[in-house]
C-alpha cells in the first residue's frame, strides 16, 4: 500500500467516516506511522499517513547496521599515559638534571645533596630517560596490533603483527556484553568491551580497551545478536 499519496479510490475509499478511521487504526498497528482521514472526490473519505509523521521519520532516521563495517583499532585518545612517559623521557635525555630540580621542587627538598651533580649521573638519567622513552612507545605496537571486527558469524579480535592470534566468538554464543568506563573514559568517549563466551564458564574471551563509544557498540552488537538468531 502506497502510504504517501490518497488511498486507491476502488479499493481504500470510504463512503463513511467511521469506516476510515478504522483504516486508520488498522494502518497505524500494522506499520507503526499515523493515518489520518482525509475527503476525496469519490465515495467519501479515504486514508492518508500524516505528512508530520514522515517529517519526524527524516529528522530522526533509523539507525543501521553494516556488518561488513572497517576494523576497530584502540583510540589514540586511550594512550595518553604513554605519552606522558614519553614526554617525561625526552626530558630526561635532553636535560635530566632540570628534571632532578623540577622533582626537588615538588618534593619541597630544599638541599639538594652533591652526589648528583656528578656527570655520571647525568648519564644514567639521560640512559633511564630512554629507556622511559622506549616503554612509552609501545603504544605504537598495540595500535597496530590489536584490531576487531564483526563477520557474518561472529565477532574476531586479531593480537599481534608479525605472529598473530585470533579469537572469534559466534553471535550465538555470546553469553555477556560488559562495558567499563572510568570516569576518565567517560571524559575522553572511550571505554573497554568485554565479551564472555557460553562455553568459558564466565572467562571473559574477548577484551578490547580504548574503544570509542564502547555504548554503542554494545548496542550495535546486540542489534547482530537478535539478528542472527532469526537465521
Amino acid at each position: 500500500m502506497t502510504t504517501d499519496k490518497p488511498i486507491n479510490l476502488r479499493l481504500k475509499s470510504f463512503a463513511r467516516f467511521d469506516d476510515a478511521m478504522d483504516m486508520c487504526d488498522l494502518l497505524n498497528k500494522e506499520t507503526g506511522d499515523k493515518y489520518t482521514v482525509v475527503s476525496d472526490n469519490y465515495l467519501g473519505f479515504t486514508a492518508r499517513r500524516c505528512q508530520e509523521n514522515r517529517q519526524k521519520q527524516q529528522q530522526n532516521p533509523v539507525e543501521t547496521y553494516d556488518h561488513n563495517n572497517r576494523a576497530y583499532r584502540q583510540a589514540f585518545r586511550g594512550f595518553i599515559p604513554h605519552y606522558s612517559e614519553c614526554v617525561i623521557g625526552i626530558l630526561l635525555i635532553a636535560n635530566p638534571y632540570a628534571v632532578l630540580d623540577w622533582i626537588f621542587a615538588l618534593l619541597n627538598i630544599q638541599t639538594i645533596p652533591e652526589w648528583f651533580s656528578l656527570p655520571e649521573w647525568g648519564e644514567v638519567f639521560g640512559l633511564g630517560g630512554f629507556l622511559l622513552l622506549l616503554y612509552g612507545l609501545r603504544f605504537v605496537y598495540s595500535y597496530y596490533a590489536v584490531k576487531l571486527w564483526f563477520d557474518d558469524d561472529g565477532v574476531v579480535m586479531k593480537k599481534g603483527i608479525i605472529a598473530q592470534d585470533q579469537i572469534q566468538i559466534r553471535f550465538g554464543d555470546i553469553k555477556t556484553i560488559g562495558v567499563h568506563q572510568s570516569i576518565i573514559n567517560r571524559l575522553l568517549g572511550i571505554g573497554t568491551l568485554h565479551l564472555d563466551s557460553a562455553g568459558t564458564n564466565g572467562t571473559v574471551d574477548i577484551v578490547f580497551n580504548n574503544l570509542i563509544d564502547p555504548v554503542y557498540m554494545r548496542r550495535r552488537l546486540q542489534h547482530l545478536i537478535d539478528q542472527y538468531a532469526k537465521r
